[in-house]
């Protein structure tokens, strides 16, 4: 039997099915009956869920991908202290969090740190997860990512051929990122580890939505998991030909997921880069007081009313795209 995650792959790797999909949940009398399913379900998947958080440990990335709006960030770079890292880390663990993610806008092998706040989380008893480009990972830094692994580790990997890719991950190498992934696995298994748990994952854009059916062939039996996934309008636009301001919204802010930039704010979500609409900062609160500050909630229920009016929002395609099936599978 197929996994809800193999079904969304097979979904959104096929452009003609995936337009589909979203036409047919548009469509009105079967829109009706889709949302009065799914918003229940979100409810109860809200009410349900444990709180999760995503810490980004730096804001410093070594390339310029094309869909990521890394390169116009006007936040200064900065990283996070360890006194601080283990402070959310500690209220996180106390508030029932099980895990620990360490990727917004960073490559995490850049930070110098990476590998002592992992043994921290380790320590706490935590998991802990986070996506590479992969571009860095030489020999020695293999070694050490075997010897303090994070229990999931997911690479981007969007092209099945050299041309696609290194027009989409600016300043990678196609070759490269594909040999020391496969490399990194093929130590994990000789060596008998069971962890990382690898992923590798497909960002599919206009450029690239041709690719994706071969790019789940290609990688099936070489990582644990796979999977494909919508861009966002950060930087791609309206990547699957459709105008999506057209399309209803699906609420896309998830109340028990807290994102903690590098400064020790707290965004309002994955595309609020520079922290323009900040919940609140642990420098000065709790995990706790932000998490239950009126916004989160406030946020969550206009988004669930469709009446969301923040700035952010209002061209932003997750609510119409992603999160229109996101929820059956998250």
């Amino acid at each position: 039997m197929k996994t809800l995650g193999q079904i969304k792959n097979k979904i959104v790797s096929d452009k003609k099915i995936f337009l589909f999909f979203l036409k047919l949940i548009n469509f009105p009398l079967i829109g009706i009956l889709y949302d009065s399913i799914y918003f229940r379900h979100i409810r109860k998947k809200v009410k349900t869920s444990d709180l999760t958080i995503t810490i980004e440990p730096n804001n410093i990335c070594n390339l310029e991908c094309v869909m990521c709006p890394y390169q116009h960030m006007t936040r200064p770079k900065k990283t996070m202290s360890l006194e601080l890292f283990k402070k959310i880390v500690d209220e996180a663990r106390g508030l029932g969090v099980k895990d620990i993610h360490l990727t917004q806008y960073n490559e995490p092998f850049t930070d110098k740190l990476i590998f002592e706040r992992l043994r921290y989380i380790r320590s706490r008893g935590l998991t802990s997860s986070f996506y590479s480009n992969a571009t860095l990972l030489t020999d020695s830094l293999i070694a050490k990512t075997l010897k303090d692994p994070p229990n999931l580790l997911r690479f981007s990997v969007d092209g099945v051929n050299k041309k696609t890719f290194e027009s989409i991950r600016k300043g990678a190498n196609f070759e490269l990122v594909k040999d020391n992934i496969k490399k990194l696995v093929m130590e994990r298994d000789r060596q008998g580890l069971k962890l990382p748990r690898i992923e590798v994952f497909f960002t599919i854009l206009d450029a690239n939505i041709g690719e994706a059916k071969a790019f789940l062939q290609e990688w099936k039996n070489v990582c644990d998991f796979i999977s494909v996934y919508p861009a966002d309008s950060r930087e791609s636009g309206n990547f699957v030909g459709l105008n999506y301001l057209k399309l209803k919204s699906y609420p896309c802010f998830q109340p028990k997921k807290v994102i903690v930039l590098s400064d020790g704010r707290v965004a309002l979500c994955c595309v609020d880069i520079d922290g323009k609409i900040p919940l609140g900062d642990l420098n000065k609160q709790t995990l706790k007081e932000i998490f239950d500050s009126k916004i989160y909630k406030q946020t969550y229920e206009s988004q669930m009313n469709r009446v969301c009016k923040l700035d952010l929002c209002k061209n932003c395609s997750k609510g119409c795209i992603d999160s229109a099936f996101s929820w059956w599978i998250y």
